[in-house]
C-alpha cells in the first residue's frame, strides 16, 4: 500500500465533524485545511517531477 493510499483511506474514514476541528494546535488551522495543504503540496511535487523529466528527456 502506498502512502497516498493510506492517507486517502484515513481521510475517507474520518467523520465529517472532524474536518472542522483544530489540528494539533489552533495556529495550524483545521484538519480540512491541513488535508488540503497535503494535497496541494503533492501536486506541487508532481509538477516539479514533470518539469525535471521534460528537462532530462528534451536533451536526449
Amino acid at each position: 500500500m502506498t502512502n497516498a493510499t493510506v492517507f486517502a483511506d484515513a481521510v475517507e474514514k474520518m467523520p465529517d465533524e472532524k474536518f472542522d476541528e483544530v489540528f494539533v494546535n489552533e495556529k495550524y488551522g483545521s484538519y480540512l485545511r491541513n488535508i488540503e495543504a497535503v494535497i496541494e503540496h503533492s501536486y506541487y511535487h508532481l509538477g516539479q517531477i514533470v518539469l525535471i523529466r521534460k528537462l532530462i528527456f528534451a536533451g536526449g
